[in-house]
């Protein structure tokens, strides 16, 4: 098992990327996602599909990010999160 205070070759990669994530302001930053998740759901093609499993994969690589941090009731609400958007992109794909 790892040291803690070691990062892993993730934390590592990740790390430029979040410093300029957290330039972005907040209220911007969830503006866009809800513009994504909105966009994903409303349009009934491959594109609603491709937003939503943008969306998806973002959210899968922050919650990899804090996996060791959370509690197993928010593991799962983030496993659960990432899934519910993998489901819907992939029926956008099936056009349903």
């Amino acid at each position: 098992m790892a040291d803690d205070s070691t990062p892993s070759a993730l934390e590592r990669i990740s790390a430029p990327w979040l410093v300029r994530l957290s330039l972005i302001p907040r209220w911007l930053f969830l503006i866009v996602l809800g513009a994504l998740l909105f966009a994903g759901l409303y349009l009934e093609n491959a594109i609603g599909g491709l937003l939503l499993l943008i969306l998806a994969l973002f959210l899968a690589w922050l919650a990899s990010l804090g996996w060791s941090h959370v509690s197993p009731l928010g593991r799962i609400l983030r496993l659960f999160t990432v899934g519910v958007l993998v489901y819907l992109a992939v029926g956008k794909f099936m056009g349903r």
